[in-house]
């Protein structure tokens, strides 16, 4: 776990599921014995793992403790508030809302459309002034940015030479409040990345989860119980920027305004995927004239960022367009240099021999094409690319499920062959689920011919073929399981034994067949049972002739005692 990452995994709430490895674009995971982590330095920012992970594994780092001790210890604190604030508080009143932030602790809140207002001027002079490029991809959203310096970074170059609206907003600020700490909040995970890479202009950055949690604990949650802030002004058409086309919106006005003679080609382009998807078709030389393509990252614009409320991206979009309308052009006279030069920063990425991929596919039982099935249960769009991410030492191969079926499949096969038992799982209704082939063949040659052809015997009747239904009824409605209980069918007897694999659901039963064993263990018992009678019978015989000896002793002892006994006188001597 590295909480000091913007976006970060708790392994231990991780339950092997790979959905963040399924659904993250540019596969920033890396898989650990069994637990999926972000990896920081491939990481775009997108938040999609965030909002994907069903165990809560994936984090974003919680900045609201720093923030609050920040405005605690300063008074001049300001909070640039992004656009999107008009969806995610809908039917709030923005002077209301600013009043709300007072009682916080901020010093004054200003919205971030002022620097989108800024953004969009510079890039409008651009477009009118170039010769050379014909393409721009506007620099606007941070996870977009992060995407092409590090996963497209020839388009690098294309990118708007020009900060982001919050940088903006932040150096305008500067110049009005040279000292105050800045401090923005809105949907999006990546303006962490944007305040930690330039903290001395953007101080931090809250999420609006982060903003309500502490507006609940201040006791604010209603923004509209407060007094409209007399300070709050409407910013300009920036406040269009968080929904599809709201970026172009601006931007054409001001182009229309600079270059009335020229056309523009403008272009919306929402969501990681179909960027990649257009980063990877599209070549700029084939343009005829010029092109600007507003990019976000979140399919349907800021409004349905990673940390917002929206559910319903058309009423965020309603929201903020009532919002915004109120809202005029705004071109500040004195804007600050918003100059920026993108470079490639591209992702670290091995390059393996096909004999090394080969070798990898192998071990994952794939050796020949058709093996590859490409079913992305792994979380990768192909086996190939999984063998990769194993090299890599990002995934590991048991994230192959085919695989782990297959070896799961012959484990079990390899136990059914080897057990002396018939094995049968049955459900509640008594029907067959499955059996092994040992089953079959202790219950007789007609079984044994339905099991070959219908393996496993889905849907069989259990009770015709054991008929012992009682038993099997007994242990679904009880839960009890039997043990090693003697039964007999057709003549034979079996040892059986029935347990719990879902009780009251599905039960399992183990067959033997005892009657060989069984049969002797009865003439066995039998023949004690003699030995015992006749031992018996022994015994009492000779005890009969001890008892008949000694009597006939005593009486000739007595004979004898009798005949040397001396004779008395009658008349003494």
């Amino acid at each position: 776990m590295n909480a000091l990452a913007p976006v970060y995994s708790v392994e231990a709430q991780c339950r092997d599921c790979y959905k963040c490895v399924r659904r993250c674009p540019v596969k920033a995971i890396r898989v650990e014995n069994d637990h999926a982590v972000v990896i920081p330095e491939a990481c775009i920012f997108c938040g999609t793992c965030v909002g994907t992970c069903p165990n809560h594994a994936k984090m974003v780092r919680d900045d609201l403790m720093a923030v609050r001790n920040l405005v605690g210890a300063r008074k001049d604190v300001i909070l640039s508030v992004a656009p999107s604030f008009a969806s995610e508080f809908p039917g709030v009143d923005p002077a209301r809302f600013s009043t709300a932030m007072k009682r916080l602790g901020f010093a004054r809140m200003r919205e971030t459309a002022v620097g989108a207002n800024i953004v969009s001027r510079r890039v409008a002079e651009l477009m009118a002034k170039s010769t050379g490029h014909r393409l721009q991809i506007s620099s606007a959203c941070p996870v977009v940015v992060e995407l092409i310096q590090r996963y497209h970074p020839r388009f690098s170059a294309y990118l708007t030479p020009v900060d982001s609206p919050i940088i903006a907003h932040s150096k305008a600020l500067r110049r009005e409040f040279p000292d105050a700490p800045i401090v923005f909040v809105g949907p999006c995970v990546g303006k962490k990345h944007e305040s930690d890479l330039q903290p001395d202009l953007l101080t931090a950055a809250l999420t609006f989860e982060e903003l309500r949690r502490w507006m609940l604990m201040a006791g604010v949650e209603d923004p509209n119980t407060c007094e409209p802030d007399p300070e709050y002004r409407l910013p300009g058409d920036g406040a269009y920027y968080p929904i599809e086309g709201g970026m172009l919106r601006s931007v054409e006005r001001n182009f229309r305004a600079l270059a009335p003679d020229d056309e523009l080609q403008p272009m919306t382009l929402t969501g990681v995927n179909t960027l990649r998807t257009m980063l990877d078709t599209l070549d700029p030389k084939t343009l005829e004239q010029p092109v600007f393509i507003e990019a976000l990252a979140c399919p349907g614009g800021c409004v349905c960022g990673p940390k917002t409320r929206v559910k319903c991206a058309a009423g965020g979009m309603l929201d903020v367009l009532r919002h915004a309308k109120k809202t005029g052009p705004d071109d500040p006279e004195d804007k600050p240099d918003v100059g920026r030069h993108y470079r490639p920063q591209p992702a670290a990425a091995a390059d393996f021999t096909e004999e090394q991929i080969q070798a990898t596919l192998h071990t994952l039982g794939k050796y020949t094409p058709q093996d590859e099935l490409n079913c992305a249960g792994c979380g990768y769009d192909s086996c190939r690319a999984l063998a990769c991410a194993i090299l890599a030492g990002n995934a590991e191969p048991q994230m192959c499920v085919s695989r782990m079926r297959q070896i799961a499949l012959k484990q079990s096969s390899a136990i059914d062959r080897a057990l002396p038992y018939g094995l049968v799982v049955a459900d509640k209704q008594l029907r067959v689920i499955e059996c092994n082939e040992r089953f079959a063949e202790l219950l007789g040659d007609a079984v044994k011919l339905a099991y070959d052809a219908k393996p496993g015997l889905r849907d069989a009747d259990l009770g015709r073929l054991i008929p012992q239904t009682q038993l099997f009824q007994k242990v679904l409605e009880t839960g009890e399981e039997i043990i090693r209980r003697t039964v007999e069918i057709d003549g034979r007897l079996f040892s059986l034994t029935i347990f719990n694999v879902d009780v009251h659901e599905v039960i399992g039963a183990l067959i033997l067949d005892v009657t060989e064993s069984e049969q002797n263990r009865r003439a066995l018992i039998e023949k004690a049972r003699t030995v015992v009678t006749n031992t018996a019978k022994t015994v009492q015989e000779i005890a009969f002739m001890l008892g008949r000896n000694a009597a006939e002793s005593e009486l000739i002892l007595d004979s004898a005692v009798e005949m040397f006994a001396p004779i008395d006188s009658e008349d003494g001597p």
